[in-house]
């Protein structure tokens, strides 16, 4: 196959053998888009921190204290018409509450009910906010869990009412036992109905912590896992917890189209200490291994239903050469299209209720994308034989992806006879797709016909022929960084004035371009003159600009390169923040250079010294981590480096915590030299001394590191550990059986592995 790409054909169907990294974006060497983290602000329904000043009984010996305590409460959790509430309902309020503790206390269910009612009656129930989570917590240990017999109708119909009510506040304990129990009697209706009712109230969006958003499942790490920042038990994840047991029910009644209605109705991603929590509960081995069965298939179909979440997660597997995993993914899916229950599409024509969510052609290059940054040509060939197999014809989309493949391998005249095979195909080339064939050429040290390639478009730009014209200047900053990098320094500044004169106006990725160039090269002359010029254009630079003056500076032996660079922020009106500090502080670490490692740590003093940027864990374990990743000359320095960042640490009390552990770990095992083992296994150690929690993320950042570096006689050592605390499922229990294997082929060789 990857013989057409690099032969001219007539003009006929061209059947291409892969596509290639970066098909929908580029990075451009100047400059690196650091992703945002999310934040998620507080409801502004609840003043949570004047809340937590309210102590959990509300009583007082003076009954004007106790109504005043009460309808700021009410005012803090946002109920409406809260100066109508008289002040006998509040007293009403606060005896039934204590009542109602204490009959929880007792298991006395009758006397809960009662009182539960005469709350309900005077629609006093809005005031309880988070008591119910205690109340959550009481009713799942009297849900009545003996499958043998009837549950009481009123008892139930008790406990239900506060489970819904509970699960409204954030607390799904009790609604998540009541649910399990429906589904052990074989009552799946029940347990949906349940479900159904918990999501009625929450499309009300009047709940204190409603479901949280689908973007969250985007939160992964480089090894396409989920890091959790919170502890990642189940009664922390709500939304796990309710949509397992949904899924469970629909499972019971062998309805995958149901349970998958839930699933993209509601598109979390379920962990696998949510999993093993949630299926702890059932003995029955075979509808365990049935829903965690859906549970796999659902997860697909969530991930193919959401572009981006897709693309991310490969790209962070590719990143890491996780081959196996991108594998598995890519075999499941291909099961989602043809296994005994198929619920994907290949077209809108064939989406259906059975299959409900269509692979769209970005979906494909996502996985050749990742096929190709593992090198693996063979295994993108039998994607892109698929692709035509199903009838997806490449559209520019495809093609653009298969130039930027041949970039990425230096594949020059490939590139061309590809260019040339699909104008012949009667497909038009986008903007990207001019963008991906003059950087191949460029990269290619071919800067004649780079050029030559850059005149036609600017052609089809000027005539119309191109849609989206708004998007064209990342060719021309491709062409600026182009020119810069085939040593015509004075073609780029041209072009550059061009840009300010006649546009499109160049953004600060262009003026980035220029400064990296000049920057590393202590041309500071040049760096000055384009300052002045991103001024003059309106432009505010960003911390990779004054990273690349910081730089410049430096080569020309200033000694006060910091206050420099820290002085021009400040004529910017640019804020150093963490933010910045911190990045520009990365930026300084990513070669390994005793100049560029003093003047982080230099910085790293500066934001210690500025009440308005004091580093946080992020900034010491940002730095933590490059000192572990890279190697060094001066390791004299590096250790003096690491001791300092340790102790200011322990002096602001700032301690590791489970996702820091991660970040090192890995770190240390991407060192190449003994001393990254050694790091990471000290790390592994200082987590076991302080009983930090180790889940499925740990043990597969760990045992995914060791076999990277053939570390086998480590991994071995490393899976009797993790035997000892956890079943390894998944990706986990792939990377086991990987170790199991080449240890058990070793022990049959013997001696003669050696001969």
């Amino acid at each position: 196959m990857l013989r057409h790409a690099t032969t001219k054909t007539r003009r006929t169907t061209v059947v291409l053998d892969f596509l290639a990294p970066n098909a929908f974006g580029y990075r451009l060497g100047s400059s690196r888009v650091q992703p945002q983290p999310l934040v998620t602000k507080p409801s502004k329904r609840h003043d949570t921190q004047r809340l937590a000043e309210f102590p959990v009984s509300v009583r007082t010996q003076n009954p004007a204290i106790l109504c005043q305590n009460i309808k700021q409460r009410i005012s803090l959790l946002g109920q409406p018409g809260a100066a109508a509430v008289s002040d006998p309902d509040i007293n009403f309020f606060d005896e039934k509450v204590v009542e109602l503790r204490l009959a929880l206390k007792a298991g006395d269910i009758a006397r809960v009910g009662e009182l539960w009612s005469q709350l309900e009656d005077r629609k006093l129930l809005g005031l309880l906010g988070r008591e119910l989570r205690g109340f959550s917590e009481r009713a799942a240990q009297l849900c009545f869990t003996n499958i043998s017999e009837p549950w009481d109708p009123d008892e139930r119909k008790v406990i239900e009412g506060i489970a819904v009510a509970a699960a409204f506040e954030g607390a799904v304990n009790a609604l998540t036992t009541c649910m399990i129990t429906h589904i052990k009697r074989g009552d799946s209706q029940a347990a949906l109905h349940l479900y159904r009712r918990f999501m009625v109230h929450s499309s009300n969006q009047t709940a204190s912590e409603s479901l949280p958003s689908s973007i969250q499942e985007d939160t992964e790490d480089a090894n396409g896992l989920a890091l959790n920042f919170l502890d990642d038990q189940l009664s922390h994840q709500p939304n796990f917890s309710l949509v397992l047991a949904a899924i469970a029910a629909h499972a019971l009644e062998d309805s995958f189209e149901g349970a998958l209605k839930i699933m993209l109705n509601n598109p979390v991603r379920i962990n696998q200490s949510a999993q093993k929590e949630f299926m702890a509960s059932f003995d029955d081995f075979s509808f365990r291994a049935k829903v965690q069965s859906y549970v796999r298939r659902l997860d697909i179909a969530r991930l193919i239903s959401r572009h981006h979440s897709l693309n991310t997660h490969i790209t962070n597997l590719s990143s890491n050469q996780d081959l196996s995993r991108i594998q598995n993914l890519y075999r499941a899916i291909i099961d989602g299209l043809n296994g005994p229950e198929p619920y994907l599409a290949t077209r809108d024509s064939q989406k259906s209720g059975q299959r409900p969510v269509v692979i769209q052609e970005i979906n494909w290059a996502a996985f050749l994308t990742g096929f190709l940054q593992c090198h693996r040509r063979d295994l993108a060939e039998n994607l892109w034989n698929d692709m035509l197999k199903y009838g997806i014809q490449p559209g520019v989309i495809t093609w653009t992806a298969l130039l930027d493949g041949f970039d990425s391998m230096g594949e020059a005249d490939a590139a061309s006879t590809s260019w040339d095979n699909m104008v012949s195909q009667g497909i038009r080339p986008g903007i990207l797709t001019y963008r991906a064939v003059i950087s191949t050429l460029f990269n290619a040290r071919r800067p004649d016909d780079a050029i030559e390639k850059f005149a036609i478009f600017k052609r089809e730009l000027a005539n119309g022929s191109l849609p989206d014209t708004r998007d064209a200047l990342p060719v021309y900053n491709t062409v600026l960084h182009g020119l810069l990098n085939n040593g015509r320094p004075g073609d780029a500044d041209a072009l550059l004035q061009n840009l300010r004169q006649k546009g499109p106006k160049p953004d600060i990725v262009s003026y980035n371009t220029f400064l990296r160039h000049h920057g590393r090269r202590g041309e500071f002359r040049a760096v000055s003159v384009l300052l002045e010029r991103l001024r003059e254009d309106g432009l505010t630079g960003d911390a990779f600009t004054f990273s690349s003056v910081l730089s410049a500076l430096l080569k020309v032996g200033r000694t006060d390169a910091t206050d420099v660079v820290l002085s021009l922020m400040k004529k910017q009106n640019v804020e150093p923040n963490v933010a910045v500090f911190s990045t520009i502080i990365d930026q300084q670490l990513r070669e390994p250079s005793e100049q560029g490692l003093r003047t982080a740590m230099e910085l790293l003093q500066k934001m210690e010294t500025n009440p308005d940027a004091q580093p946080n864990e992020v900034t010491y374990t940002g730095v933590l981590a490059s000192l572990h990743r890279q190697v060094w000359p001066n390791t004299a320095l590096v250790e003096e480096c690491r001791r300092y960042v340790l102790k200011r640490m322990k002096e602001r009390n700032i301690r590791s915590n489970r996702v820091t552990y991660h970040i090192l770990i890995k770190a240390c095992l991407e060192n190449p030299e003994p001393e990254g083992l050694q790091g990471a296994l000290g790390y592994y150690r200082e987590m076991a001394n302080r009983k930090v929690p180790m889940n499925y993320d740990t043990w597969y950042i760990l045992l995914h590191g060791l076999i990277s570096r053939e570390e086998w006689a480590v991994a071995d050592e490393m899976v009797e550990d993790l035997l000892r605390y956890i079943k390894p499922v998944g990706a986990l229990e792939s990377l086991v059986g990987r170790i199991q294997r080449r240890t058990a082929w070793r022990m049959k060789l013997g001696p003669k592995i050696y001969v």
